[in-house]
């Protein structure tokens, strides 16, 4: 039986929701039952992308990972906080993030033994609830770059930002705090996540091999 190891890295949710990486863990192999499916849920409660670089490797290679879902949050944008990350040093962390994520021989060889790093953007923000301290607009610009990251790097990407500010009723997506996803959103992120997971497995859940850089480019 082939195994196949899913890494959910990046900000943790409320208490008492249904996450996404939880729902994968108890479902996914009543899909594809062939595969014995491992997968760790490797949350850093409040973390920017300066504390999820800085634990990459106890929290996720570690594991050896065939797919990692980089699950983003505004904790980079937020004005107030004492570790206020600046779009430079974002985009740096999280280019550099990506990169050590393909660079990792997980010795599986599925799709070459390279891990598949997935982009999930911060949802919106509801404004009314967190004032100044974190606004959509500041969030835009962060959200630039995780797309620009996707596309220089070939990855695939989750547009959580976009999908979710499109919707009428996008408040009721966000939780109470203002910036984290509510139930609502959560089941929204699962079934994105599982869609995106279809177009990287075959039918009977196997991963594809990517067309993705190699990359000795990034050991410069």
């Amino acid at each position: 039986m082939i195994r196949t190891t899913i890494v959910g890295y990046g900000e943790s949710n409320l208490k008492l929701t249904e996450t996404y990486i939880y729902r994968l863990d108890n479902y996914l192999s009543s899909y594809y039952p062939s595969i014995s499916w491992n997968i760790h849920n490797a949350a850093l409660r409040g973390a920017t992308t300066r504390e999820m670089l800085r634990s990459l490797k106890d929290k996720v290679l570690a594991y050896n990972p065939n797919l990692v879902f980089i699950n983003l949050s505004s904790n980079d944008s937020c004005s107030t906080s004492n570790n206020l990350i600046g779009l430079k040093e974002f985009e740096e962390n999280l280019s550099e993030i990506a990169k050590q994520i393909k660079l990792h021989n997980n010795r599986t060889g599925l799709n070459g033994c390279i891990p598949i790093p997935l982009l999930i953007t911060p949802p919106p923000i509801n404004e009314l609830i967190t004032g100044v301290m974190r606004t959509n607009n500041r969030l835009k610009q962060y959200v630039y770059i995780i797309k620009k990251i996707a596309s220089e790097q070939k990855l695939p990407i989750i547009d959580l930002f976009d999908i979710i500010s499109a919707k009428e009723d996008y408040m009721e997506y966000v939780a109470a705090d203002g910036f984290s996803l509510s139930q609502k959103g959560q089941d929204l992120l699962y079934d994105l996540v599982f869609i995106e997971l279809t177009k990287l497995i075959n039918y009977q859940g196997v991963l594809k091999d990517r067309d993705v850089t190699r990359d000795d480019d990034f050991r410069s």
